[in-house]
């Protein structure tokens, strides 16, 4: 099969050179073409796209190039070579390059929508995701994060412990569907798949490809049980309040946002509307992962 492989040479700890992912997928019977993931060579590969495209790399070069796809009908398929490896955990991981290789030709399918983020503010403007768009203390969280230059699961667990001890009570507008209410809370994460961030699962009965969203809020009375369940993520649900529903409107009084993993210099009042792109991106995963996406690693 013709294939276009993405490959980010610098995603996560493990060595992952281009010329051993090409002879691993040519002996597999995949014909491929590589290309960057940034910059002119990730335009061209998108103007030359084939049957599969494969994308090696961490959940930024995958949400960069998935929600980069010109079309739709392509199959794709996800080598994890990231630290957290959200998406790639929500849709079903292949444990490696090798048994994608083995197993691509029987692989099963799962659906992924895109979402769309909007605000009529100059300013903020559109856009895409695949993960989350954040508001309030987790996408402080990400800026901060971001500054100290801080890396790996667990010193961005520590991170987004220290911004939610410090996170004020925000009240915002929201409505879901048909539903309106005003809310208290220290955070509202607006989720396209069950995990975000440091491999946090604060939607953990999201699906991808379900073509709804799932709206996390949290209660200040919670911020305790929060702080604690963030130290062990996979021991549990978390401490939140889930509304879910097709359409999200919310009108946030200003501070922090973040847009999957990118802070927004934007952080004023806004209201920002939320809806799903129809056409599913199609993604090829192991056959025995269709049961359930993946939960946090511990």
């Amino acid at each position: 099969m013709d294939t276009t492989l993405f490959h980010n040479p610098n995603a996560g700890e493990e060595a992952h050179t281009q010329e051993e992912l090409v002879a691993l997928l040519e002996e597999a019977g995949l014909h491929v073409q590589v290309y960057g993931t940034k910059g002119q060579a990730l335009r061209k590969g998108l103007k030359k796209l084939r049957d599969l495209v494969v994308i090696a790399g961490g959940d930024g070069t995958v949400g960069r190039i998935a929600r980069s796809l010109p079309e739709r009908g392509r199959r794709c398929a996800v080598l994890p070579l990231g630290t957290a490896n959200n998406l790639a955990r929500a849709l079903g991981p292949w444990p490696s390059p090798e048994h994608f290789a083995a197993g691509w030709a029987k692989a099963a399918h799962r659906h992924l929508n895109l979402a769309v983020a909007e605000a009529e503010e100059d300013g903020f403007g559109e856009h895409r995701f695949v993960e989350s768009v954040g508001f309030g203390a987790f996408a402080q969280a990400v800026e901060s994060a971001d500054e100290e230059g801080l890396e790996g699961v667990e010193a961005g667990r520590a991170i987004f412990r220290r911004a939610l001890a410090e996170a004020p009570v925000v009240h915002a507008h929201l409505r879901v569907d048909d539903h309106e209410q005003v809310v208290e809370t220290l955070l509202v994460e607006v989720m396209n798949i069950p995990l975000f961030g440091p491999n946090l699962p604060l939607a953990p009965e999201s699906r991808p490809g379900n073509g709804l969203l799932d709206v996390v809020l949290l209660p200040p009375e919670r911020r305790a049980e929060m702080l604690e369940w963030l130290r062990a993520p996979a021991a549990g649900h978390p401490p939140v309040e889930i509304l879910r529903g097709a359409t999200v409107t919310l009108r946030w009084p200003g501070g922090p946002i973040r847009v999957d993993d990118e802070p927004q210099e934007f952080d004023e009042a806004c209201t920002v509307s939320f809806h799903i792109e129809v056409e599913p991106l199609t993604f090829l995963i192991p056959p025995e992962c269709l049961a359930a996406p993946q939960k946090a690693r511990s």
